[in-house]
């Protein structure tokens, strides 16, 4: 009678561990996709954990086998035909891809204060028939740059090629696998180097000035906005790209891609609403843009119908 009361005890006292232990397996996630959002993802979680230390989200951005979910970062707008059935994505946030070259690039010389039109950045990223490799050089060509791009499946190139009306296959220039930040250290070592990137990273987020060794690719733009931009000043650029847009600087939005399961995580919903709420009060010093107003608003009515629909 003794022993069955003592195993009794014992259940009664690890019973509310063992739940713990589930609850926060559950809160694990790891992060996959694009790159360059984890750091202001994982200031969110930072942020969030702080106000909800007792209910915490656990992100892992290396993967990790023991992790109880996967979540997918989408760093462009994807059609509904590509999700699957009980799938849905929530959008987060919005970046900006601003083009930048070598500091000691020539093309900065030639093209001068008129700067490069959208019609001449696409013959620069998309046409083959206007040599801009260095081994193409002919002397027909008004300018001579080495392209550094990524391969046609990452997001960047998707968020490129849609802007400037092309596929994402004719992309060209030296592929650059991985991260974006190594299309950056690949045109510091080429004095013909240009690429496009996101802000989050051509940007030194504490002084908040372009990178000391890459130059803005001068734009064909309205004048006050050029002003903005040869600020240099990261902060003038995100003031300026959310009230207005910018030809030749594309901005999109980037979000999770949620299961049903995912969507009935307590905790994941809760740092959801959050994120759309208090969260963009962070992504200015991330280097990230806030959602415009009507994508907010959306944002917080689906997740919403979700959590209704996931409750029922």
């Amino acid at each position: 009678m003794k022993t069955t009361i003592v195993k009794i005890f014992i259940l009664m006292f690890l019973i509310p561990f063992s739940v713990s232990a589930q609850e926060k397996e559950a809160n694990v996630f790891n992060l996959t996709g694009a790159k360059f959002t984890f750091s202001l993802i994982e200031k969110w979680v930072s942020e969030y954990n702080k106000v909800n230390p007792q209910a915490p989200v656990i992100i892992n951005t290396k993967q990790n086998a023991d992790a109880a979910q996967t979540l997918k970062v989408a760093a462009y707008q994807v059609p509904d035909s590509d999700l699957l059935a009980n799938q849905i994505i929530s959008y987060v946030g919005r970046y900006a891809l601003i083009p930048v070259s070598n500091k000691q690039n020539p093309i900065l010389a030639k093209v001068g204060k008129s700067g490069l039109s959208k019609k001449a950045l696409k013959k620069l990223l998309f046409d083959e028939s206007d040599i801009f490799t260095e081994d193409q050089q002919d002397s027909k060509s008004k300018y001579i740059a080495t392209v550094y791009s990524r391969e046609s499946q990452a997001p960047t190139t998707i968020v490129l090629a849609k802007y400037f009306g092309a596929r994402p296959v004719d992309l060209k220039g030296k592929k650059v696998l991985g991260d974006d930040i190594y299309l950056l250290n690949a045109i510091k070592k080429d004095t013909t180097g240009v690429t496009y990137n996101s802000i989050s990273y051509t940007y030194d987020l504490q002084s908040r000035k372009l990178r000391s060794d890459i130059a803005l690719l001068p734009l064909n733009i309205r004048a006050q906005q050029k002003e903005a931009l040869n600020s240099l000043d990261l902060d003038n650029i995100i003031s300026l790209l959310e009230k207005s847009s910018v030809e030749n600087i594309p901005v999109q939005n980037f979000g999770l891609v949620l299961t049903k399961e995912q969507i009935n995580n307590k905790t994941l919903r809760s740092f959801l609403k959050w994120v759309v709420t208090n969260g963009q009060n962070y992504n200015h010093e991330a280097g990230f843009l806030s959602l415009d107003e009507s994508t907010l608003s959306a944002q917080q009515s689906q997740l919403e119908e979700k959590l209704l629909t996931s409750i029922e």
